[in-house]
């Protein structure tokens, strides 16, 4: 039951956390949306992943010193309300915390208003003091850490060191780069645990499958929804 997320939206067909990348992966029927947020210069929480529009729009704009208008002059910036307008119901969206725990508040005045299921939102960060800010500010929701974890750990590491650390820095989850290093056993101790297991970085179509077989319970893909096709013709 893996859920396939899409990465940015659906961004090997339309650009990257744009309102036209969320809107055709719900055209699509994808089981949701991963998406990154940061927070601008006039506080709006803004679905951007770099710090400059430099790999988008080719201009070097800081996302933090300029306001949502000046971004909007050189690139398409959709508001996480926005985005969130365009998830439909029984659909995941995982928001991605780019910006310093600065960005919490405002993310959560945004998340208050909305009046969706919360259901179908969870949180995530590499940095873990994103993860203790939500755990502060949103404890309904689930808060998943992002880690390359033989980076993280120096080597591929025992899934009772993974459980200690997320929920030390007061986590729900795991979301781990994929890799052949893990097992169905390793998914399984981390369930165990009470943690939800997701996989970023699928950078191949068969590590993508593999990492379904061992039973993750999400992944995110830049094209979710033809992986997730691919996935149901082998099962």
């Amino acid at each position: 039951m893996t859920q396939f997320l899409s990465h940015r939206g659906e961004s090997d067909d339309a650009p990257e956390n744009t309102v036209a990348a969320f809107h055709l992966a719900m055209e699509r029927d994808s089981d949701g949306i991963e998406l990154d947020i940061r927070l601008t210069a006039d506080r709006q929480v803004a679905c951007l992943h770099n710090e400059t529009l430099e790999a988008v729009a080719g201009v070097p704009l800081a996302i933090a010193d300029s306001t949502l208008a000046e971004l909007r002059r050189h690139w398409p910036v959709p508001t996480l309300a926005e985005a969130l307008a365009e998830l439909r119901p029984g659909k995941i969206m995982q928001i991605e915390l780019k910006s310093s725990p600065e960005l919490i508040p405002h993310l959560k005045t945004v998340l208050d208003a909305w009046p969706g299921d919360r259901r179908q939102l969870m949180l995530s960060a590499f940095d873990p003091e994103n993860i203790a800010g939500a755990a502060h500010a949103f404890p309904d929701l689930p808060r998943i850490w992002l880690a390359d974890l033989e980076q993280w750990f120096g080597r591929f590491p025992e899934a009772a060191a993974i459980a200690e650390q997320v929920k030390r820095i007061g986590g729900t989850g795991i979301s781990f780069l994929a890799t052949e290093a893990a097992t169905a056993g390793f998914v399984r101790q981390l369930h165990e645990a009470d943690l939800r297991v997701v996989c970023w970085g699928v950078n191949s179509d068969e590590l993508g499958l593999g990492m379904a077989a061992i039973g993750v319970d999400a992944m995110t893909s830049n094209h979710a929804v033809a992986l997730r096709r691919k996935w149901r013709l082998r099962v």
